[in-house]
């Protein structure tokens, strides 16, 4: 087996990471980091398709920065960048610095706090981002309770669109515990805003004030994710179906496989 890429795409069908580390670093020294991400690129391509969830968990993996995983950038472009003459070894401790400072800038201005593990963070060097992180997911979440409140009085019929509640760290994990889907019925949200309220310790009829606080503070940006993240949040919305678990016609839309352990 010559091809670099197919060592490479058996090393992680087998889930051994040193082995995939160990190909990276022998094809490497023959060629540079751009060229070593055009292969990773390849590999992840051929192995996930387009499942970005799990493409950035397999790359954050071999560079040891999983905690990281929420990270709404094109990682391939940030290997690429990395200099030549670093092993793999070097260049993960290089990834994990510029990635760390993208994940500081992407939760401080309002970018998508999706797929970060608080208590997985806690024991590792990226530790520094949980407090931010924390209160990014408690403006982001206020801000979208306050889009849904607006709505509410216009509604027609007693049932809501919460896709933008799915698109928060906090909305994004009480809605898929309950196996729920893209439309609540009032009644389901009122209980999932009374949750909300209580474990984020605000008061139910302070959301707007609370709002307003942000807005004059200069914290008025939120949901602001990649064309890419969209998609696949999109993708995987649909997928849960209109009523939650109770809609099988949407499931089909996209692979699950191991998306429960991130």
């Amino acid at each position: 087996m010559d091809d670099p890429a197919e060592r490479l795409k058996k090393a992680l069908l087998n889930n051994d990471l040193d082995a995939a580390r160990e190909e990276i670093e022998n094809f490497r020294k023959s060629s540079d980091w751009m060229q070593t991400s055009n292969l990773l690129r390849i590999t992840m391509e051929a192995l996930y398709q387009k499942h970005w969830l799990k493409t950035n968990y397999v790359l954050l993996s071999i560079f040891r920065s999983p905690e990281l995983l929420g990270i709404d950038c094109n990682i391939f472009k940030e290997i690429g960048s990395i200099q030549e003459d670093r092993s793999i070894t070097e260049a993960s401790d290089c990834l994990f610095e510029s990635l760390l400072s993208l994940t500081k800038n992407q939760i401080r201005n309002g970018g998508s706090t999706l797929f970060y593990n608080i208590d997985r963070i806690s024991s590792t060097r990226s530790v520094v981002i949980i407090s931010d992180l924390i209160e990014a997911r408690y403006r982001e979440t206020l801000f979208v309770i306050e889009e849904i409140d607006e709505m509410i009085p216009k509604l027609t019929k007693d049932w809501m669109d919460v896709s933008r509640l799915w698109r928060t760290g906090n909305g994004f994990r009480l809605l898929k515990a309950r196996n729920l889907g893209i439309l609540l019925h009032i009644n389901e949200y009122k209980e999932l805003r009374s949750r909300l309220a209580k474990e984020l310790n605000f008061e139910p009829n302070s959301v707007k004030i609370e709002c307003d606080r942000f807005r004059k503070e200069g914290h008025s940006k939120y949901l602001r994710l990649s064309q890419t993240l969209e998609a696949f949040m999109n993708g995987l919305i649909a997928s849960l179906g209109i009523r939650g678990k109770f809609d099988q016609y949407y499931k089909t839309w996209i692979d699950h496989e191991g998306l429960d352990e991130f």
